[in-house]
């Protein structure tokens, strides 16, 4: 090789290098492409179900959470997990989405429902896979929720019952699912039992909390039946003993003024002793010219139209809806006086009402007259004098007064004539 041909070869191969050094320090200076959303490297994945054991009732839920954390343990956002039941799973058994994706605090919840009465298997399997590009953090995870054994046996009827020494007409509270020892059913409260009760003086009822009164002292066996959703029964009984209580005493009423006026308000007061500890609720008013009325106060105004007697009945009744009446007669007053005299010439008789007076604040606006006892009213007028002339006997006469308010009232004397 002449030495041109050297140089040459030289020269060419320094340019490639030089070249092959621009490339490389180039390519050096390049910025790596920034990866988008979670990349599953070291991705830590954890689930946590509240409750973590669910009854054979169909209907009960367990609350899923699961957490997502990278390496650092700082919450992964936005990553995608697909959920499903594993193999095995009670039947009726479900879960609420297939799909959840984490929040800004690297969370999803979802709930997995309760299997059926009746199913067979113990354990309902949850099963999240993650969804992304790194295949080795495609790993599932899962999650064991425990079934309560198969319903296979009784419930266990229990209840409680308030007061526990009732008296006479007071409501009992009888509850089979108080919280403190409810009705029993593989181990938990029984909630979708159904339930019967038989009090003991022939009443029934059902549900889970009821009310009962009972009319009567005396010592009552309340019964509770329990059954559960597979139709498997059990009872259980209580005895209930309920105590007499006197029934209200010393019934009376008073009115004021003590005799009330006719188509003028009285005030009438009543009053009646409950037995102790307990209180008189009621007082009802029959007052006799057909009106009734029933209130919670002891004192009430009552106006009766007519004068006359009246039959008040008081009706009490207490606390425990027991009650006692008793009778009063009421004797209302016209608030008038009819009065007249009688004088004679001869077969001529003067009568004159200018006597007659009223207590209260009403005018006479009429004298009627009955002259021969034959039930017919003769005269009448504004005046109180009238003559009237008769034949010889002896006769009845009525004088019929009436005041502005409409009231009347009578007296009769006997007139002798020669």
């Amino acid at each position: 090789m002449d030495r041109t041909t050297f140089r040459v070869r030289v020269q060419w191969l320094a340019v490639a290098v030089a070249a092959l050094l621009t490339s490389a320090c180039s390519l050096a200076k390049q910025e790596m492409p920034a990866l988008s959303g979670p990349s599953g490297l070291g991705l830590s994945i954890t689930l946590a179900a509240s409750p973590d054991t669910l009854p054979r009732d169909g209907s009960s839920q367990s609350v899923i959470t699961l957490t997502a954390r990278d390496p650092n343990s700082r919450p992964v956002v936005g990553q995608r997990l697909t959920l499903t039941l594993g193999l095995g799973s009670p039947a009726g058994a479900s879960i609420s989405q297939d799909e959840v994706t984490t929040d800004a605090n690297g969370q999803a919840t979802f709930s997995v429902n309760a299997p059926t009465a009746g199913s067979t298997g113990n354990t309902i399997l949850v099963i999240a896979t993650p969804v992304g590009n790194n295949a080795d953090n495609a790993r599932s995870r899962q999650l064991s929720i425990t079934v309560s054994p198969a319903n296979t046996g009784a419930p266990t009827a229990r209840f409680t019952f308030t007061p526990t020494s009732p008296e006479v007409n007071q409501v009992v509270t009888f509850d089979a699912l108080v919280a403190a020892t409810p009705t029993l059913d593989e181990g938990v409260a029984c909630n979708t039992c159904t339930f019967t009760w038989s009090f003991g003086d022939g009443g029934t009822a059902s549900g889970s909390l009821v009310r009962r009164s009972f009319a009567n002292a005396g010592t009552y066996v309340v019964i509770l039946t329990a059954t559960d959703s597979l139709g498997n029964a059990s009872t259980t009984q209580q005895t209930v003993t309920v105590t007499g209580t006197a029934i209200p005493t010393g019934l009376s009423v008073t009115s004021s003024p003590a005799t009330p006026l006719a188509k003028q308000p009285a005030t009438f007061t009543a009053s009646a002793t409950a037995a102790t500890n307990h209180r008189i609720v009621s007082y009802e008013f029959g007052w006799g010219d057909g009106e009734k009325t029933t209130i919670s106060s002891n004192i009430i105004q009552h106006t009766y139209s007519l004068p006359g007697s009246f039959l008040l009945t008081l009706t009490v009744r207490d606390d425990l809806n027991q009650s006692t009446t008793s009778n009063t007669v009421i004797t209302v007053s016209s608030g008038l006086t009819a009065s007249f005299t009688a004088t004679r010439n001869g077969l001529i008789e003067t009568f004159d009402a200018s006597a007659s007076t009223s207590t209260v604040a009403s005018t006479i606006t009429d004298y009627a007259w009955d002259f021969e006892t034959d039930g017919t009213y003769d005269a009448n007028g504004t005046n109180p004098v009238v003559t009237h002339t008769y034949v010889s006997g002896t006769y009845k006469v009525t004088l019929r007064i009436t005041d502005n308010r409409g009231i009347q009232q009578t007296t009769s004397q006997t007139v002798v004539i020669p």
